[in-house]
């Protein structure tokens, strides 16, 4: 009877492991191999009154009970590019290519928020144990300071025009990345904080 009921548990364990592993379809979870494309972009217009691309992104977390003990909460949370909820004006074919580049650095700028939420959660795992309102008020401020972040790279590279802005920005966000490494979602080693 325990044997019946150790295999009925595993197999539970690998069927929610196999299905959690899924993403819905249009999404895309940020890998530094991985940049986005023209058929990332679901939702296809041609309208002069819009930006030729628009990028949607979720950094999103599915924190548990026990999750206070684990050494790593890296694959916890999700930076998440939303492909049936961006937009791309394939008429604007001119500028395309340096359009969805922009694109890519806003999710490389999800990405370093996301990287920092998962340094932030396993600096207060400890507070988990006592509720999740801990997690909930760092998702919180990690998503408003993307929206700061993100409109900021807006205004001064003028929407990515600014060339010389852009290429400034992409060496900052090189920069941040590499210092973030050890959160990058790939990453399952022991991660040992310095106090």
């Amino acid at each position: 009877m325990k044997r019946i009921f150790l295999i009925f548990m595993l197999s539970i364990s690998c069927l929610n492991f196999s299905f959690g592993q899924e993403l819905p379809d249009g999404q895309k979870i940020w890998r530094s191999d991985s940049k986005l494309t023209i058929n990332d972009f679901k939702i296809k217009i041609s309208n002069e009154n819009n930006d030729a691309v628009y990028a949607q992104f979720m950094i999103s977390h599915s924190i548990g009970g026990f999750d206070f003990m684990k050494r790593n909460l890296n694959n916890k949370i999700k930076n998440r590019f939303l492909g049936n909820a961006s937009w791309i004006d394939t008429t604007k074919v001119e500028s395309i290519e340096k359009q969805i580049d922009f694109q890519q650095m806003q999710f490389d700028l999800a990405e370093i928020q996301a990287r920092k939420f998962r340094k932030r959660i396993l600096k207060d795992k400890g507070q988990i144990s006592k509720g999740f309102d801990i997690v909930e008020k760092i998702n919180n401020e990690i998503i408003a300071e993307f929206s700061n972040v993100r409109l900021e790279l807006m205004r001064e590279t003028e929407s990515g025009r600014n060339e010389e802005k852009v290429s400034k920005w992409k060496e900052k966000i090189k920069t941040e990345l590499e210092d973030l490494d050890e959160f990058r979602f790939e990453n399952a080693k022991k991660i040992k904080l310095n106090k």
